[in-house]
């Protein structure tokens, strides 16, 4: 088990728990769901290429772990980075970020098991941005994972 099936295994969780979210691209074609992308969004590769491409997405990003001691599990904290594409002149595509952000939340709060394998902890962390960039919205959610390790070995000498 390594840190990378966790990413692996939380990437699926995070695209299944936003299946049924429902937003604009940015040619205003209704999508279901989110892409989800591991660590960043892919490079942009050609100037005829765009970034907007990408919308909607999650962005699932592992910042750090922390070993306390031989025998404590990993404590691995993940951000999920949230965009969309929302250009209706009301301006609140931040609303779909909050749904999202309580989706997930949601999700975590009441079932924190992951894989049976990974524990997520209370301490959850939520924001949305502050800057005005309609008719892109971002937010995002931190969450802290146990993530099982293996412990030390004592040396058998004979």
């Amino acid at each position: 088990m390594t840190i990378l099936n966790f990413q692996e295994e939380l990437a699926k969780d995070v695209e299944h728990i936003l299946k049924d979210v429902v937003t604009t691209n940015a040619a205003g074609e209704r999508i279901h769901g989110v892409t989800v992308y591991k660590q960043q969004l892919p490079v942009i590769t050609s100037d005829e290429e765009d970034e907007s491409k990408f919308f909607p997405y999650a962005i699932e990003r592992l910042d750090e772990g922390k070993g306390v001691d031989d025998d404590s599990p990993w404590m691995v904290t993940a951000d999920v980075l949230l965009g969309l594409h929302d250009a209706e002149p009301s301006n609140q595509g931040h609303q779909h970020i909050l749904v999202m952000c309580q989706r997930l939340i949601d999700r975590y709060a009441a079932e924190p098991l992951l894989a049976k394998k990974y524990r997520a902890e209370q301490d959850m962390e939520w924001a949305v941005q502050d800057a005005d960039t309609y008719p892109y919205f971002f937010g995002g959610v931190r969450i802290k994972f146990s993530v099982p390790k293996i412990g030390r070995r004592e040396p058998v000498y004979g």
